[in-house]
């Protein structure tokens, strides 16, 4: 029963693949690497604008590394990048299996292909590196959860090359093993601005272009549902904006302390919390990239409670009227996966921050 569902869920993503990612409108991203492989290819800088706000905004190392696919034709390339963006969804399912578990039932497939705002077919259809980069961060939560830390920096290291954003995450280092690694983070930190540094040596007009590019970027939801956007929105003086992005950041942190230093010694609890902090403070966080907390939502609907604060979060009464309600549902609209982010957040803290190991911990959690 399990091989066919298994069987079910793969044949169902691949006639997603098959109908939506090779249609006209599909593979934006994808379009970008091989106009950027075509100019690198001649010699001319990678940092191309195809116009309608699709430019290529990557460090100068991922020109070498993607540039190849420029050799196929666009139908070709799209099956090789859809392939191999499968094979690193299937090694996801294989991390996550360490951490949820995963029965591959109808059901599962469904919220696979739906869960926070599709991201997982969102992802597929774009023709985004991202399925790339939450394998890299996935394999080192793994390896940090295991007690591999060299492992883990490597990985968050390397990862965070291609995208910047990823280095945050060796903020676990000081979360997830029982007695922060300081030293481990010291050196991993300074590696990921050597490494980043070495770029701007090698190929330094490219390297400016890309900090260019990056600092000119204000996307926000829907394609960026992520918590410094909707804080941008929300707040329009850019100061005030600031401040309130680091109060809330700063909230983040310190209540994911909290919880992790009241929580026992479950690394995979641990895990989930700071992937979703992670997903919380990350300054750009489209939305493909909420593949990573796929299997945090998997693991809190398998709980019993989670029915509680879902129906509370619809019927919550709001004071002001149906105005309100409209401008709330506005939002929600348009930062569903963050909102799905957040609730996820305050389930795992609760989840978290119950008794722990010690016979003298009592009180609400």
């Amino acid at each position: 029963m399990r091989q066919r569902a298994t069987a079910a869920a793969a044949i169902t993503l691949s006639l997603v693949c098959l109908v939506q990612a090779f249609g006209p409108q599909a593979q934006w991203d994808l379009r970008i690497w091989l106009a950027m492989g075509h100019a690198f290819r001649e010699g001319r800088t990678p940092y191309v604008n195809l116009g309608d706000g699709l430019f290529f905004v990557y460090p100068p190392i991922a020109a070498p590394l993607l540039a190849p696919l420029s050799l196929l034709s666009l139908r070709a390339a799209t099956a090789v990048w859809l392939l191999l963006k499968l094979i690193a969804f299937s090694g996801l399912i294989g991390v996550w299996r360490r951490f949820v578990e995963i029965r591959g039932s109808a059901l599962e497939v469904l919220y696979f292909l739906f869960a926070f705002g599709s991201a997982l077919s969102i992802d597929l259809i774009s023709g985004n590196p991202g399925m790339f980069e939450q394998l890299g961060i996935w394999l080192g939560l793994l390896a940090l959860s295991r007690g591999r830390i060299a492992w883990f920096c490597i990985a968050i290291v390397v990862t965070a090359q291609l995208k910047i954003a990823p280095a945050l995450m060796l903020l676990a280092l000081l979360a997830i093993p029982e007695k922060p690694r300081w030293g481990a983070f010291g050196l991993s930190a300074g590696g990921f601005l050597a490494m980043l540094g070495l770029q701007q040596v090698i190929a330094p007009e490219w390297f400016a272009e890309f900090v260019r590019r990056s600092a000119g970027v204000d996307e926000r939801g829907p394609s960026n549902p992520a918590l410094v956007a909707l804080i941008r929105d929300i707040v329009a003086q850019p100061p005030l904006a600031a401040a309130a992005t680091v109060v809330a950041v700063a909230g983040i942190l310190v209540l994911s302390g909290r919880a992790l230093r009241r929580s026992g010694t479950d690394p995979a609890a641990r895990v989930m919390l700071v992937a979703v902090a992670y997903a919380l403070i990350a300054p750009r966080f489209k939305d493909y990239s909420y593949v990573l907390l796929l299997p945090v939502g998997l693991h809190l609907l398998r709980r019993a409670r989670v029915a509680v604060p879902l129906a509370a979060a619809i019927a919550f009464p709001v004071p002001r009227g149906a105005r309100a309600l409209a401008a709330t549902g506005r939002y929600l609209e348009t930062y569903y996966p963050l909102a799905c982010a957040l609730l996820a957040f305050k389930l795992l803290l609760d989840e978290l921050s119950g008794p722990g190991p010690s016979p003298d911990v009592s009180g609400p959690p």
